[in-house]
């Protein structure tokens, strides 16, 4: 069974893998960011090579300015026309009273007409606003334009001045304007440094056009500091990014509310920052980053990700996931897989990553929190996502997330193993005015105190309902199949609804097979089948229970278990055979139409959205599940 278990969480990553992000390879963007029939580009003038003359006029003049700004230049080589576009530039003479020329006003840029002479070569003609002739050739060669122009006044001019334009612009990035319809393209390291060291590009629209490697440059803090346009990876990576740098740490440093990354991997990285909010692609998010992944190492003190260091109130990360080691230095780590710290929204995500820090340290996420923005509170949301790498902390450690503050956690689940000292859960560490829902955790776990086969501690209004944890769980005091402490002596409030557990529960003080500690909180519609050992306060279901907690439509398997009572006649002993017996959870209100399934004198009761069919439980049913059925024929590979 146990190498049937790697065999599942390999073939899980793969399946995520090709799920997720299998179709990006065949949705290059077409026309590499451009229409089809024409491309539009933009070019900024190289000042030292870039000037205008003028000559002429009563007094004979003859001043030379040099060029700086950009324009847009757009090629329609199936029409043979060519036009600028946005041309913002100005010269200015070398003399000491810098006289300025507006480029566009002297040569009339824009209205002129293009006519494509050959794949290199346009020649534009009109007229500049004094009715002076206008000629501008320019020549294309690679990311270069060399344009070269003149004036003719009109025949009879009394008092005429000629302007003569020798100029070399390059084009910005690998071309594109920078919206919606046509982004600039990023093809090179060039074209992202670029992007990074231009502030007035932060809100535009960006487009990848080849995967880009980094390897050989160390960066101090984050590529992009600030961006809140839109980038899109168009399913391309950007490999060897490495930081060594302080708080704000990743390729983006922040993205704004209006901000946007997408279909985007970082391959390799190797991130270090010794302050807070690092995240191998983005260190603070407040946008949206969809459909992204990174591998590599990330490691830093406080609010540390393998993706995202801290997302924020407004920001979502959805469809992604990360498969590198993460780690966390910092007292209050909140170190995890996918997310340090977060107080948006996570939906859709998965991660491997192996992650170690001291408290707050979880699989995906190291801390789900609330966050307060004038009079409005946003709660953290994890929704259908799940974990599978190896978890180790000190304090408030799980296979999915650390700790989950006035927040949700639905429809996921964590498969790693999971270890540390104080409050440590298959899925969750701690749950807090928090709601956990539809959830399950198969992680082994291990520690010292408050250690629970789903959540550590739950507590100060804590929900856990339609749960269930598999693994086994080993701990000294306060050791539960499914919660390792319910409610605090302090704040003894804490639910617990329709859950079960089964595994083996070994520990010495405060151990039963589902809660290991009661203070005052509610336990409903829960069972557990697990082995249950200990030295003092053991019990079938409750191992010690205080403050009159209410323990109701509730059973465990004396047989499995071991243990034919518990404390204070908390929940009823059954036979597994009553316990396979869909009638035993009817009689006490179970609801089997919506949530409980069962094999009727073949399995315990299972959650409907893990069908008892859905053997390697990726919540489908499918022939992965025929083959993984087919690979244990015959050996013991049940999870229920």
């Amino acid at each position: 069974m146990h190498h049937s278990s790697k065999t599942f969480g390999l073939l899980l990553s793969l399946l995520l893998a090709v799920c997720l992000f299998g179709h990006i390879a065949q949705a290059k963007y077409a026309g590499s960011g451009v229409a089809v029939s024409a491309e539009t580009s933009t070019y900024v003038f190289v000042p030292d090579q870039s000037k205008v003359v003028q000559t002429g006029g009563i007094a004979g003049v003859h001043w030379t300015y040099s060029i700086k700004g950009q324009f847009q230049l757009t090629v329609d080589p199936n029409a043979g026309s060519a036009s600028f576009a946005h041309v913002d530039a100005n010269a200015t003479d070398d003399s000491p009273f810098k006289r300025t020329l507006d480029l566009n006003h002297v040569f009339n840029m824009t209205s002129l007409v293009g006519t494509v002479v050959d794949d290199a070569t346009i020649k534009f003609t009109g007229k500049a606003s004094d009715d002076s002739d206008v000629r501008i050739t320019v020549t294309i060669k690679d990311n270069l334009a060399h344009l070269i122009g003149q004036t003719t006044p009109p025949p009879n001019s009394a008092d005429f001045f000629i302007f003569s334009l020798d100029a070399v612009a390059q084009r910005k990035y690998g071309g594109g304007s920078g919206t919606a319809d046509d982004p600039y393209q990023i093809a090179t390291a060039a074209d992202l440094i670029a992007l990074g060291e231009d502030p007035n590009d932060y809100d535009k629209h960006f487009i990848m056009t080849e995967d880009i490697d980094l390897a050989g440059i160390t960066y101090s803090e984050a590529v992009i500091p600030n961006f809140a346009g839109m980038f899109d990876g168009n399913g391309h990576t950007i490999s060897h990014l490495t930081i060594a740098g302080v708080s704000n740490v990743g390729l983006f440093g922040y993205l704004a509310s209006s901000a946007e990354v997408k279909d985007l991997g970082v391959v390799d990285v190797n991130i270090t920052g010794s302050g807070y909010d690092v995240g191998g692609l983005v260190a603070l998010n407040c946008g949206a980053v969809t459909q992204c992944y990174s591998t590599g190492s990330v490691s830093g003190m406080s609010y540390v990700g393998g993706l995202v260091g801290w997302n924020d109130y407004a920001g979502t990360v959805s469809r992604c996931y990360s498969a590198g080691p993460v780690s966390g230095t910092g007292e209050y780590s909140s170190v995890g897989g996918l997310v340090g710290g977060n107080g948006g929204t996570i939906r859709n995500c998965s991660s491997a990553s192996p992650v170690s820090g001291t408290s707050y340290v979880g699989g995906l996420v190291g801390r789900s929190d609330y966050m307060q923005e004038g009079g409005d509170i946003a709660h953290g949301s994890i929704d259908s996502c799940y974990s599978s790498g190896s978890i180790s902390g000190t304090s408030h450690v799980g296979g999915l997330v650390g700790g989950n503050s006035f927040g949700t956690i639905a429809n996921s689940y964590s498969t790693g193993s999971v270890s540390g000292t104080d409050g440590v859960g298959g899925l969750a560490g701690f749950n807090s005015a928090s709601v956990i829902s539809h959830c399950y955790s198969a992680s082994p776990v291990s520690g010292t105190s408050s250690v629970g086969g789903l959540v550590g501690q739950n507590f100060r209004y804590g929900s856990i309902s339609n749960c269930y944890s598999t693994g086994t769980v080993s701990g000294t005091e306060y050791v539960g199949g499914l919660v390792g402490q319910n409610g605090l002596s302090w704040h003894p409030v804490g639910s617990i609804n329709a859950c079960y557990a089964k595994g083996n529960v070994i520990g010495e003080l405060g151990v039963g097979g589902l809660v290991g500690y009661t203070s005052g909180g509610t336990v409903t519609q829960t069972y557990s089948t697990g082995e249950v050992t200990g030295t003092s306060y053991v019990g079938g279901l409750v191992g010690f229970k205080e403050w009159s907690p209410v323990v109701t439509a509730s059973f465990w398997d004396m047989e499995t278990s071991g243990q034919a009572t518990s404390d204070g006649a908390a929940g009823t002993g059954k036979t597994t055979a009553e316990m396979q017996t869909a009638g035993t959870f009817l009689e006490a209100g179970w609801d089997f139409v919506n949530v409980w399934g069962i094999g009727e004198n073949q399995t315990y009761p299972y959650l409907r959205k893990y069908s008892a069919a859905d053997i390697n439980q990726d919540a489908s049913v499918n022939f992965l599940d025929l083959a993984v059925l087919a690979e244990n024929w015959l050996t013991d590979i049940s999870h229920r």
